[in-house]
């Protein structure tokens, strides 16, 4: 599931007897999954070859490399599959290498080779600047354990604080170590480039911004390498036409009112990191500013966009991703309002005359199906016409997609 961009996989319930296993996900990732899945039950049918290898967990990570790019090579290189423990498994030390035995032999020489080397500890030293120390030690040590975590458990120690000392010690596998050095030396390079960008983003889209618990944001921060804080929030924010005050009350620029149009505190979104990188970022946090479009759509049809107890209107928005406003009836304007991410309005409005359009056909179809025409037939012959049941005239009606109506029993004109 991990390999094939975190696809969902089930498998039957055991003993249900039934051979079906369902994939879902993005469907270039459910195919590639599909894939590996047949040809792990065709090696299994061939009886394929296992081997076990022992390594010590903090190593697994090491091993597997960012994104998996490490253990990929060794897969690539030899055809051979390479099985890490769950973390519900109760053998964490365990990986299995399976595959065709040549494949597998070859997979288990490439690995034990690296996991000899990450056996041979060793200690290092480098400089870094004190100035720096506070970014890798603050929140209990986040950065350092979390190159810990990636690199094979080494430890990092800085001097203790207010010596002054620019020396830090790393232990652990000898590559562990140099990689973690490397990581390291790239995160004081990120420092020392460090800016800080502005992003003004009117403080009501903030919440829209973010996303569910956050999680654009963090999608951001992740994919950029940059740090992002959102103001506090103002619940009546002084509107930017008021003179600016100081926080000894007195009045900024000695009251003289604030630019008109200018952004207000509580809108400043603050980015920091690589220049190129925050420019980026902002770029990113930009596009996720929810957009209002107006659409010209008659107001004859408005009903019928909003459907049966809105759920025409509602299918709209949960497939375009947008929020659709349909103006009340008493105003009978001609204009509907769609906002959300501008990356989705195109769709939306597209979708939306695409509605109009087949309701107007209907309009049209209708308008076309009200022609009426009245026959003269003694009443006489009305029940033949009629047929057992109404079958004959059912027939007629069917054959030509027609309505026809006989008079009722007490209408004078029969």
């Amino acid at each position: 599931m991990e390999e094939c961009g975190g696809v969902h996989i089930h498998f039957p319930v055991e003993g249900s007897g039934s051979d079906t296993v369902v994939i879902r996900g993005p469907s270039s990732d459910v195919e590639k999954a599909r894939k590996q899945l047949l040809h792990l039950a065709e090696e299994k049918q061939t009886k394929s070859f296992t081997v076990d290898i022992r390594a010590k967990p903090e190593y697994h990570k090491f091993l597997i490399g960012k994104g998996g790019g490490k253990i990929r090579k060794v897969r690539d290189s030899t055809g051979a599959r390479i099985i890490f423990p769950a973390a519900e498994d109760k053998d964490q030390d365990l990986i299995t290498i399976i595959g065709k035995e040549d494949a597998v032999r070859e997979a288990q020489r490439e690995l034990e080779a690296l996991i000899q080397n990450l056996d041979n500890v060793v200690e290092d030293s480098m400089l870094v600047d004190p100035k720096h120390h506070r970014h890798f030690v603050i929140r209990r040590g986040q950065v350092l354990r979390e190159i810990a975590e990636e690199y094979g458990g080494v430890m990092v120690s800085f001097p203790r604080s207010g010596t002054q000392s620019d020396k830090v010690t790393l232990k652990g596998a000898k590559d562990c170590v140099e990689a973690a050095k490397k990581r390291i030396q790239e995160i004081i390079e990120d420092l020392e480039a460090q800016v800080t960008v502005e992003c003004a983003i009117p403080q009501r889209f903030h919440r829209s911004v973010m996303g569910p618990k956050g999680s654009r944001i963090q999608q951001i921060t992740r994919d950029y390498n940059v740090q992002i804080k959102f103001p506090d929030r103002e619940e009546n924010p002084v509107p930017s036409t008021e003179p600016a005050v100081q926080e000894n009350g007195e009045e900024a620029g000695e009251g003289r009112e604030a630019e008109p149009g200018s952004p207000r505190r509580c809108d400043i979104i603050v980015i920091s990191g690589r220049k190129e990188r925050c420019e980026a970022a902002k770029e990113a946090l930009e596009a996720l500013v929810p957009v209002t479009i107006e659409v010209e759509v008659p107001f004859d049809l408005h009903r019928y966009i909003i459907g049966q107890k809105g759920s025409g209107i509602r299918k709209m928005m949960d497939e375009f991703e947008v929020n659709i406003h349909v103006p009340a009836p008493e105003r009978q304007s001609d204009v509907i309002a769609i906002t959300g991410l501008a990356a989705n309005l195109d769709r939306a409005k597209a979708g939306l005359l695409e509605r109009v359009k087949e309701l107007q056909a209907e309009q049209e179809d209708r308008a076309l199906r009200s022609f009426k025409l009245s026959v003269t037939v003694d009443p006489k012959y009305h029940p033949k016409i009629i047929g057992r049941k109404g079958a004959v005239i059912t027939q007629i009606r069917l054959e030509h997609d027609v309505n026809i109506q006989f008079p009722d029993k007490d209408d004078g004109s029969q």
